[in-house]
């Protein structure tokens, strides 16, 4: 009886180890990726730290695609600008980074993935927050054959978040709105707009300072 116990009990023994041995084989086998990189201020050119970087993704899950983008990892870039994370091999369809710190816009990297076991090395630039808000207002004399056309210029060409340079038209005798824009804070741009009147044209140009963290009120008046 004592030999069989002791039998079964050496059994049980070499079977666990063999379990373990097992599971730890599956872990060092386990794939992981690494996505890296560095973040700037768009305007100075200096490393951002303590910005907050989350990893994004879109994946086809039981045959389902969802193109929506779920939070995956998120990190925080240290004092020299830089940022990694770690992650798990999967068949992602899309990936993407949002960047964000008090003080600036929210700005997305989206990309694909190359393969599977791709590393990611990534460096962006983030624009220091500010607005411009525009109001535009034709007083009198107006006549319903009134046009204005507004547009900004000189935004920062790497500021994929801000307002492009296409000209927005407002028409009729009563015009009363506004608009707003998100710009770079720190720097300056020009406000360009053109207001027709009983066939008659007038052109106004301004430059206009965008004080970061704030909004800048702008009266287009004609």
């Amino acid at each position: 009886m004592k030999h069989n116990l002791y039998i079964i009990s050496k059994t049980f023994a070499v079977v666990a180890a063999l379990v373990m041995l097992l599971f730890i084989t599956a872990c060092d086998n386990e794939e992981y990726n690494e996505i890296s990189g560095t973040l700037s201020d768009m305007t100075t050119g200096e490393p951002l730290a303590g910005a907050k970087v989350e990893f994004e993704i879109t994946e086809i899950i039981s045959g389902n695609y969802n193109s929506a983008f779920k939070p995956f990892k998120e990190t925080y870039t240290n004092q020299d600008g830089t940022f990694s994370m770690e992650f798990e091999s999967r068949n992602f369809v899309k990936l993407r980074l949002k960047f964000s710190k008090e003080g600036y816009h929210t700005v997305y990297n989206t990309f694909e993935p190359t393969s599977v076991d791709s590393d990611y090395v990534i460096t962006d630039i983030i624009p220091k927050e500010s607005y411009l808000n525009v109001r535009v207002y034709n007083g009198f004399p107006n006549d319903p054959d009134d046009v204005v056309k507004v547009r900004l210029l000189n935004i920062n060409s790497d500021c994929n978040v801000c307002c492009g340079p296409d000209f927005r038209y407002f028409y009729g005798a009563y015009v009363d709105t506004s608009f707003v824009c998100k710009v770079v804070g720190g720097e300056s741009i020009t406000l360009n707009y053109i207001s027709i009147h009983n066939d008659e044209s007038n052109i106004v140009e301004s430059q206009i300072y965008c004080t970061p963290g704030d909004t800048v009120m702008y009266n287009c008046y004609y």
